[in-house]
């Protein structure tokens, strides 16, 4: 992503931010998509720190897939409880809890394909004759 459209990102989520904070306030409740213009910010505000500071970086892009995944799964579970109840639910909702299984569930798979990796080749270093 280019360093001008990080920017721009990091801006139009920092708006978003103080929106939905005074939303929050107004109104006494703070509802799960709340959270988006903070992952737009954190994600613009990664890729701006990739290249200098890597571990700020990554830092901040873990924190983003917490939110993604603790706003996703109340959103989600919201919806599920009201779709079997059999009272009114919100479709993107719905949608975006079951995209966040579908994250959690990329996620896992990449951590067991990394750890079946690691292990692999400990297991071909361990049978390799040192010199």
């Amino acid at each position: 992503m280019s360093r001008r459209i990080s920017q721009s990102a990091l801006v139009v989520g920092s708006i978003g931010i103080l929106i939905n904070i005074t939303d929050a306030i107004a109104t006494g409740r703070l509802e799960p998509h709340d959270v988006f213009p903070a992952l737009v910010a954190l994600g613009a505000g990664g890729e701006l720190l990739k290249e200098r500071r890597p571990r700020a970086a990554k830092t901040l892009h873990a924190v983003a897939s917490v939110l993604v995944a603790v706003a996703g799964s109340v959103a989600g579970a919201r919806a599920w409880a009201s779709l079997s109840r059999g009272t009114t639910y919100d479709w993107l909702d719905l949608g975006l809890g079951v995209l966040v299984v579908l994250y959690l569930a990329v996620g896992v798979a990449q951590l067991l394909a990394h750890l079946s990796r690691r292990a692999s080749r400990s297991r071909i270093k361990a049978h390799t004759p040192s010199e």
